[in-house]
């Protein structure tokens, strides 16, 4: 009778170890990618679920919101070819809805915010180089919300192919060549 005892005490200690190792909960700023055992991987956001000990993987993507300083470095010509310097801030953060979500996975599965930042970097600075190239200087200086709407709306058409949104874009610095 001992050894039936014991070894069910060992079963049932077996069965709890299997699901404390499984059981895993996602925290609301980052997604849980469960895959490997089936075809579509399981997507866990701010849920627990299981995942089945050495037949499925768990990677983590970052969903939180990120700010991203955008400086354009190098003076750049404006429409009436005075060189500007501008300092922008953009919040993005990677889509949560399924096609967003796949993008994001492609690109930035296991990434780091600043990972992420040095990614995104480069595409929203080539952005807004675009549009100040199309604006004069006095049209940048006098309506920022509309300049920074611009190059929202054009670097939204790039960030859209990697799953990213972007929130806001806000101007925080315009400076000519003559330091005015």
């Amino acid at each position: 009778m001992n050894i039936k005892l014991i070894i069910g005490v060992a079963v049932i200690f077996f069965v709890l170890l299997v699901f404390c190792v499984s059981y895993v909960k996602a925290p609301p700023n980052k997604a849980y990618i469960i895959s490997g055992f089936r075809k579509k991987p399981k997507i866990l956001i701010g849920r627990a679920g299981l995942k089945i000990p050495f037949f499925e993987r768990k990677d983590e993507l970052l969903i939180k919101q990120i700010s991203i300083d955008i400086k354009t470095g190098d003076y750049v010509p404006t429409l009436d070819f005075i060189g500007v310097n501008i300092d922008a801030v953009a919040k993005v953060k990677i889509r949560t809805d399924e096609d967003g979500i796949q993008l994001a996975m492609k690109n930035f599965l296991n990434m780091r915010e600043e990972q992420i930042m040095e990614a995104l970097v480069d595409s929203l600075q080539g952005n807004m180089r675009e549009i100040i190239g199309t604006l004069t200087l006095r049209a940048i200086n006098k309506d920022r919300d509309s300049f920074s709407d611009q190059v929202m709306a054009k670097a939204s058409k790039d960030m859209e192919k990697l799953g990213i949104e972007i929130l806001s874009c806000n101007i925080q610095n315009v400076t000519d060549e003559h330091g005015l």
